[in-house]
């Protein structure tokens, strides 16, 4: 089958009469079941952020110490910061991805924004005390999110709800925001980590994507080796990154980010990526 074209499988498939799966398949399914019901996940969590708490003295003991993939920069007198992002790292949005495959539909944005205005999500396990553990500490929070920024407060609301402490508005770094002339960068964060250096000493960074730590020149997994490749012994010193096996840059990837595609096009560029040996 890997051998067929895009338009023979569709032409085998459309001969298939009354074949129907009920439940439908959904390629979202085994990934929100093993996010929401295994304990592995929930133990995952709280390793990480137990292992970033202990990491928050030995950084803020050593004064030379910066989480940020720039250039040595002088460090004098900056006050002390981590930066997380929220969603799937601070904020538990897959019970919507529920949602879509029980009702068989597809991400539409209508329905995120009907979300996160309801500020309704959870805590994700070990991330609200990692945060009061920096705060006890006098270091600064910093939420670099790519949700939209006029979806500022509902966030901020989001995340005073469940414990998280949030002093300001201005600690929430959204996608185009205007702080540090960011509109123009969009939905990358290399800008928006720019302005946090300016203003401080970053110890560590935590999130659930590449992108959360550096930007890749192209989304794909060579391009994402290359960029991540001088900083792989950061990884459980001054990042720590977690699982995200619902949705991410690695999703679209094989389609090219081509998001007006029919649906069994992009399984079919899936499968295509699928490697069947070494």
């Amino acid at each position: 089958m890997r051998n067929l074209t895009f338009a023979s499988i569709c032409l085998f498939s459309s001969l298939l009469v009354g074949c129907q799966q009920h439940p439908p398949a959904n390629d979202q399914l085994d990934a929100v079941l093993w996010t929401q019901t295994s304990i592995e996940h929930e133990l995952i969590y709280r390793q990480v952020f137990a292992d970033a708490t202990r990491q928050l003295d030995v950084a803020l003991a050593t004064q030379d110490w910066d989480a940020l993939p720039f250039a040595p920069r002088n460090l004098s007198g900056l006050p002390p910061a981590v930066i997380v992002d929220i969603d799937e790292t601070l904020l538990d949005n897959v019970p919507l991805n529920a949602r879509d495959i029980v009702n068989n539909q597809v991400y539409a944005y209508d329905r995120w924004n009907t979300w996160v205005d309801q500020a309704k999500a959870q805590a994700l396990p070990g991330a609200v005390a990692f945060l009061q553990a920096a705060r006890q500490r006098g270091i600064k929070v910093y939420y670099l999110t790519n949700r939209e920024h006029n979806q500022v407060q509902a966030t901020v609301a989001n995340l005073r709800l469940r414990g998280f402490p949030v002093d300001s508005n201005e600690q929430v770094l959204a996608a185009a925001t205007p702080t540090g002339h960011c509109e123009q960068a969009g939905y990358g964060k290399n800008c928006r980590r720019q302005w946090v250096a300016s203003q401080a000493r970053v110890l560590l960074m935590v999130g659930d994507s590449l992108g959360d730590f550096v930007q890749a020149e192209h989304n794909t997994l060579a391009a994402q080796r290359r960029a991540v490749e001088p900083y792989v012994g950061w990884f459980g010193q001054r990042w720590f990154l977690l699982p995200n096996p619902t949705y991410g840059n690695w999703y679209s990837a094989p389609y090219g980010d081509r998001e007006e595609i029919p649906f069994e096009q992009k399984r079919f560029f899936k499968r295509e990526a699928l490697q069947l040996q070494q």
